[in-house]
């Protein structure tokens, strides 16, 4: 519980002053669509879920950061679910290189995890392009209580591997922006896997997003949502998501 709240307190701290000085902040509400693998999995859990984020990044030529923090569900008392997320990055002098790191807190009913990533990251402009990959070492400290009794299984848990591409454009005077990104887990812990239920060594998720920017402040997005061992199932599943934004 300490370690949560100081981790609240963290983000906390973040959000006050990106309200001044972001170079984005913005508030996303939509439904999470899940097909019917996932549900026959995960439930109610993963079905129509409706979810909505508020998400900051900044950045200078000391380096950028970035974090939102996600409710889940936050129409169904009994499947609240939340997520917070913080990954920074500090530059190599002038190289593209960056020390790169990430806190990843998701917390369900049932059971809660807290990922730290920490390693080396490289990213790039090219004009309307955006690329980024990171290497990182995983440290995790997970609680689940859906079985007799609470497991916990903290420390080391492999390696981390993530890529992402993005492209703005415009179409008939319309503007648009894809996005690709995928993490991918390797070198799990035996006994987290099974806890986690991701069971397989590899494991990777990831999303392809589609956005139209219809003016300045308002933006509507299809994605498609997917993981194989990962997100707590074994083999693949997978979702549509349907979302708006209000840029602040």
């Amino acid at each position: 519980m300490v370690k949560k709240l100081l981790f609240s307190a963290i983000v906390a701290t973040f959000f006050s002053p990106v309200t001044v000085n972001a170079a984005m902040l913005a508030i996303e509400t939509g439904v999470m669509n899940w097909n019917s693998n996932a549900t026959e999995t995960f439930g109610e859990f993963k079905d129509a879920n409706s979810f909505v984020s508020i998400k900051g990044a900044t950045g200078s030529e000391f380096g950028d950061i970035y974090g939102h923090v996600k409710l889940e569900n936050f129409d169904n008392s009994n499947l609240l679910g939340s997520e917070i997320n913080l990954v920074g990055q500090i530059n190599l002098a002038d190289t593209d290189f960056n020390l790169y790191g990430q806190v990843f807190d998701k917390s369900m009913p049932n059971w809660g995890e807290t990922n730290t990533l920490l390693g080396l990251s490289w990213d790039k402009s090219y004009d309307s392009t955006y690329v980024q990959l990171a290497l990182a070492a995983h440290v995790v400290n997970a609680t689940y209580k859906a079985f007799d009794k609470s497991f916990d299984e903290q420390g080391f848990n492999g390696g981390y591997a993530y890529i992402n591409f993005s492209h703005s454009t415009s179409v008939m005077g319309q503007d648009f922006s894809f996005i690709w990104w995928q993490e991918v887990f390797f070198g799990r812990n035996d006994f987290y896997l099974q806890l986690a239920g991701d069971v397989e060594d590899v494991g990777f998720n990831g999303q392809f997003i589609a956005k139209w920017h219809a003016n300045t402040h308002w933006s509507a997005a299809v994605s498609y949502r997917y993981a194989e061992n990962n997100m707590g199932k074994k083999g693949y599943h997978d979702g549509i998501f349907y979302s708006v934004q209000y840029n602040f």
